[in-house]
């Protein structure tokens, strides 16, 4: 298999086979927030796929020192904190140098600031090392995973926001159950369709 076809598996395996908001509920609760909020859609999904893709990519070339490839998963974990705090912390001291002298308020400068900190340390975001471990996949393919599990999220939050508007204005839906409950019914069934390209089976 060509570098190019690897890269292309392993990027639509994450998007859809293994997408983690509805195959195992990773950043559900961000995703219903950001497809209520379509104007901070854009910025933050390019955010999740920036912080994705890096820490991806990090996370997968320090497997190549045997200790760490060796280590329990609870030292991996502090690990992959750890690598994703610097990256978040080098990111927010480049965008604040950037910004200086910008047309932007401080205010607007500050929900930034939090929706990149809500970005980087979504767990979406913090599951993807993991899975790059289990797969033993390569760096190209740990870097396709990684911007996979970006566009994963932005997927999600653009079916959830569709069927938002699409429950707002069905007139046959009770209003005991308008809102929230139909919304959970609904990722209920994307949940059930997206399981399905996993090929598992729902029940054991």
């Amino acid at each position: 298999m060509s570098i190019i076809s690897a890269f292309f598996a392993a990027f639509m395996y994450v998007v859809f086979a293994q997408n983690l908001v509805f195959t195992g509920g990773y950043g559900i609760s961000e995703s219903i927030r950001s497809a209520a909020r379509p104007r901070q859609l854009m910025l933050f999904s390019i955010t999740i796929v920036f912080f994705s893709t890096i820490t991806s990519f990090i996370c997968r070339i320090l497997l190549f020192i045997p200790a760490l490839k060796a280590a329990s998963i609870t030292v991996s974990l502090v690990v992959y904190a750890i690598v994703l705090i610097e990256i978040f912390l080098i990111t927010i001291a480049v965008l604040r140098t950037a910004l200086k002298g910008s047309s932007w308020t401080e205010e607007e400068k500050e929900i930034f600031f939090r929706q990149t900190a809500v970005a980087a340390f979504n767990t979406l975001v913090f599951v993807v090392p993991f899975i790059n471990e289990k797969a033993a996949c390569t760096v190209g393919e740990s870097i396709a995973q990684g911007f996979g599990a970006g566009i994963a999220f932005i997927l999600a939050t653009v079916f959830i926001h569709f069927g938002m508007k699409k429950i707002e204005a069905n007139p046959e839906i009770p209003e005991s159950f308008k809102g929230i409950p139909a919304l959970f019914m609904y990722i209920a069934i994307l949940s059930i369709a997206f399981t399905g390209f996993t090929g598992k089976a729902l029940f054991f």
